[in-house]
């Protein structure tokens, strides 16, 4: 089925247990900070209900019933692309398929290491994990994947901590009809507009931690699940949050610290129980299936910003001067790469561990978000050298609706002609925005940090293939047997010409004798 809108926020008020500066939140629908984030979760279920949109997210099931596209499980080329196009559109539209993008990137990433685990213990976790599907697809469910422990000392491993073993989410009992599980998960987003958290480890695991090799789901409002510290970035609403925060006024908050207070979770929805040899494979799946969301998240926040940033110099009457224009090109650069990027990882997929379902390309989707994550910190730099140092002193939406006040302001703060004095400020408060502390850590760490990528791309490199190139260079032997250096032919043994004409006197020596 695909919930209206209006069913979605009612699948809200299901007795949750959310907290939000200190006070416990009695509906998250009304809740006045934490409704920013529930509005634009809404988005998810107005987009596959939307005439234009429709045929995006919603396709059929094995009977025929309408479900969502981004529930199902990636299997061609195509597949990864009608994915991708979906997050784009959501990111685009302000909504940011914020409910159907780690909860379904986690999903995939279960059907996985869930088939791995079956093919090579006789598990049956696949099955578990369709029918948990199904479920998912006929009921229409929002979901986020619970994945970031809090890890305590980083230094330890889960089994190995000092202070409590609870820094990483655990089995603490099994049961007849089902597991105990204690611990907490930090930065999920979109938990609290979520209907099901899917929970899984963030790292690899050896035998002593095989209590922390967990993948399972559970409802929000399942007994002892609470979030806390849902902190909103800005207590502002309506036109003056629109005009003073454009961005964070609807976008935060969405994270939250997850605790889970011995939490019983029933067989069926357990899809991994101790077996610490695949939490590899379930982590990695995921971060593949997720950065490919973060690239599509952060091409809109590219497109915004390099918009911005050409606007603010037509404004200020500055698009023309060289240094401007040299700027402006490497951030249209950079937000080009990153989606083309992202896009050649949809193109030229992989099917890992010898599964039929497809996944990102590795070394494509890491390096598309080690683009953006490195050269974020430079596009915020330039867009804030373009505005000028009204990007930091820009009065706000009050003074500017001030009538007392507000012709100074018309008068002083305008710039090109014909450019309204408004429509400058809003740009400028656009750019103060985007370059805050909160969009810069939250880029850098964003489905993963960089140091994450860089693991990534030095483990999907293919070292075999980089050191043939440069022995066959070298003319050393090893590089025979490479199977795309290895069938080249060689220039010295393809062509034959006439013996060399010794007689110039240019002839080496060492060649003559």
């Amino acid at each position: 089925m695909i919930k209206t809108v209006e069913q979605y926020l009612e699948s809200l008020n299901d007795g949750r247990e959310v907290w939000c500066l200190g006070e416990k939140v009695k509906d998250v629908r009304t809740h006045p900070s934490v409704r920013t984030i529930i509005e634009m979760a809404a988005m998810d279920y107005v987009l596959p209900n939307h005439p234009d949109y429709k045929h995006l997210f919603v396709t059929k099931d094995k009977d025929g019933e309408d479900i969502n596209f981004l529930l199902t499980s990636p299997k061609t080329p195509e597949d990864m692309l009608h994915r991708r196009e979906c997050y784009m559109v959501g990111m685009r539209s302000g909504g940011g398929v914020l409910v159907h993008c780690m909860g379904a990137d986690a999903l995939a990433a279960f059907s996985v290491a869930a088939e791995v685990m079956d093919k090579k213990l006789g598990t049956n976790y696949m099955e578990r994990v369709e029918k948990y599907r199904t479920y998912l697809q006929k009921n229409d469910l929002a979901l986020t994947g619970a994945i970031t422990d809090v890890k305590g000392d980083r230094s330890l491993h889960p089994s190995a901590q000092k202070q409590h073993k609870d820094f990483y989410l655990r089995i603490v009992d099994k049961k007849k009809d089902g597991i105990v599980v204690r611990g907490a998960k930090v930065h999920i987003s979109a938990s609290p507009c979520a209907n099901e958290l899917l929970c899984l480890p963030c790292r690899t695991h050896g035998e002593a931690d095989k209590d922390y090799a967990l993948g399972f789901a559970v409802p929000v409002n399942a007994k002892g699940v609470k979030l806390l510290g849902v902190e909103p970035n800005t207590r502002l609403y309506g036109d003056e949050g629109e005009f003073d925060y454009p961005m964070s006024d609807h976008l935060q908050p969405s994270e939250s610290l997850i605790i889970f207070d011995d939490v019983f979770v029933p067989w069926e929805r357990v899809f991994m129980c101790g077996e610490w040899q695949y939490s590899q494979i379930l982590a990695y799946a995921f971060a593949s299936y997720h950065r490919l969301f973060g690239t599509c998240k952060m091409t809109h926040t590219l497109e915004m910003m390099t918009g911005a940033a050409s606007l603010i110099a037509e404004y200020n009457g500055v698009q023309n001067v060289p240094h401007v224009r040299k700027k402006l090109s490497w951030m249209a650069y950079i937000t080009e790469t990153v989606q083309m990027l992202a896009k050649q990882a949809c193109l030229d997929p992989q099917t890992e561990f010898g599964m039929d379902v497809m996944m990102p390309n590795r070394m494509a989707i890491n390096a598309s978000k080690w683009t953006y994550a490195s050269n974020f910190h430079t596009m915020c730099q330039h867009m804030q050298d373009i505005g000028g140092g009204l990007t930091t002193t820009v009065p706000a939406f009050r003074d500017w609706k001030n009538p007392e006040i507000q012709p100074f302001i018309e008068k002083y703060l305008a710039a090109k002609d014909g450019v309204p004095t408004e429509d400058r400020l809003r740009i400028l408060r656009l750019i103060k925005d985007v370059t805050s502390n909160h969009w810069q850590v939250d880029t850098i760490h964003g489905e993963g940090s960089m140091a994450a990528q860089e693991m990534f791309l030095y483990g999907s490199a293919d070292w075999k293939k980089y050191q043939a190139a440069a022995k066959r260079a070298a003319h050393m032997d090893g590089w025979q047997d490479n199977p795309v250096y290895g069938k080249l032919p060689r220039v010295e043994e393809s062509v034959k010409l006439p013996p060399v004409d010794t007689s110039y006197q240019s002839f080496p020596p060492t060649v003559k004798k």
